[in-house]
């Protein structure tokens, strides 16, 4: 797997989805940095930069759009993945115009998910080659 090699940016207001997934990626990744909305996960961003970017889309303070945009403007080619329970036209055209590599839906199948990651993984390993 891919991601034993990788370090995760995870953006989840909700605090019991929140305890799940970083559960599920401590497992499977490098490290995995938290944070509970936008702002705080841009500036986690900034500070850590990690390989991929998972959020989710209405979160407190700024939604994971929003920051994935500004994230974009810092390394436009950063592998983000979106995870929401929002699945309307809007929002996927708005994560489509930001080149977002992945979205998932939840609630989450878990060969999904983590075929969604692995995808992203190998994004990022063809940009470092």
């Amino acid at each position: 797997m891919l991601l034993e090699n990788l370090t995760i940016l995870y953006v989840e207001d909700d605090q019991d989805t929140q305890r799940l997934i970083e559960e599920l990626l401590n497992s499977s990744a490098k490290e995995v940095y938290i944070a509970n909305n936008g702002e705080e996960g841009l500036t986690l961003f900034k500070e850590r930069q990690p390989d991929i970017v998972l959020t989710d889309i209405c979160m407190p303070k700024m939604d994971g759009l929003e920051m994935s945009k500004e994230i974009k403007k810092i390394v436009p080619n950063q592998p983000i993945g979106i995870f929401t329970a929002f699945d309307a036209p809007e929002y996927l055209k708005k994560a489509s115009e930001l080149d977002i590599g992945t979205y998932i839906l939840k609630p989450f199948d878990r060969k999904q998910f983590f075929n969604s990651l692995e995808y992203l993984a190998m994004v990022v390993e063809n940009q470092n080659n």
